[in-house]
């Protein structure tokens, strides 16, 4: 399966697109060019993980090459190579079991005939699109997540693959676990985000305080800094629990503006700084109140929201 799988990613014609990408990947995530074009050039960013051990015990390494091309080539952001990963496990066991599912699903992604015959894919350039072909199979079912909402939702994309919430917090939980340490890097150097399988809780915090300081670095180039970080009100002005609060022991937020952060939206170099943190963490690139749940942590953005307009809000729960 090794030698199989190996040929074929070299032999691919998609492959070679995502072969130029993942030249300067070197086995991590790029996501230097989408900050920089979210950024307008003030202010780059690049997030590079590695395999967590849990994910390097139960990822076939010959496949994860093909994960990590598959999803630079349909732009799935720095989760999908883990999301394919994950899927790949529940549905097929890496390929230990094609099917035919109940349903009449089959082979390494486990597509419905009628989706496949939509969304297939000759990943490998030999002249049949086939479901049982790792290659093709894993390339589809990055093709079928970009077309049903991934990156910016991976929650309805993953719902248009098998429409179960519990299916859906099972592959995040599942690809949260795969992805490992994280550094983010801006114009002043590196800054640790930790073991980014988002259940890690060492640290100030809950582990939270970590996650708030590195993201809320995507700003300092553009003027955008931290101006506010814990606060004694437990209490926001709506009545709602702040994460703000000093006396929470497992959450942890920042206000980020300065004299030199520009607020006009959009453009400005706040607009700016919230979609980068938006991207970095797979958030949907919009305003208002954004939250997700990853792993152990409720992350929270907002910006051009009620008491949101003169500064961009980012938070972190530690929830698990």
């Amino acid at each position: 399966m090794a030698g199989r799988v190996g040929a074929l990613i070299g032999a691919k014609p998609l492959a070679i697109a995502a072969g130029l990408t993942s030249v300067c990947l070197v086995g991590l995530v790029c996501f230097l060019a989408l900050f920089g074009a979210l950024l307008g050039g003030q202010a780059s960013g690049q997030v590079a993980c590695v395999v967590s051990p849990q994910g390097e015990r139960a990822i076939p390494a010959e496949l994860r090459p093909l994960y990590r091309q598959a999803s630079a080539h349909y732009r799935l952001g720095g989760r999908g190579e883990w999301v394919l990963a994950a899927i790949n496990s529940i549905e097929s066991g890496f390929g230990t079991n094609l099917g035919p599912s109940s349903a009449g699903a089959y082979g390494w992604m486990q597509f419905m005939p009628a989706t496949w015959a939509a969304y297939g894919v000759d990943a490998d350039g030999d002249g049949s699109r086939d479901p049982a072909d790792p290659d093709d199979a894993i390339y589809a079912a990055g093709r079928y997540l970009a077309a049903s909402g991934a990156p910016g939702d991976w929650y309805r994309a993953l719902f248009a693959y098998n429409h179960a919430d519990w299916y859906v917090q099972q592959v995040l939980a599942l690809a949260d676990s795969y992805q490992g340490a994280c550094t983010l890097t801006v114009e002043a150097g590196p800054v640790e985000l930790g073991e980014l399988n988002f259940a890690d809780t060492t640290g100030a915090w809950g582990g939270s305080r970590k996650f708030v300081l590195a993201l809320a670095e995507l700003g300092r180039r553009a003027g955008c800094v931290s101006t506010s970080e814990k606060r004694e009100r437990k209490y926001t002005a709506s009545g709602g629990i702040s994460d703000h609060w000093q006396g929470s022991s497992d959450s942890y937020a920042v206000d980020i503006n300065s004299a030199t952060c520009t607020l006009d939206y959009p453009g400005g170099e706040a607009d700016r700084t919230t979609r980068a943190i938006a991207a970095a963490l797979d958030l949907p690139g919009h305003t208002g109140t954004l939250t997700m749940v990853r792993g152990a942590y409720r992350f929270q953005l907002i910006w051009q929201a009620a008491d949101h307009y003169d500064h961009v809000h980012l938070g972190a729960r530690r929830i698990g």
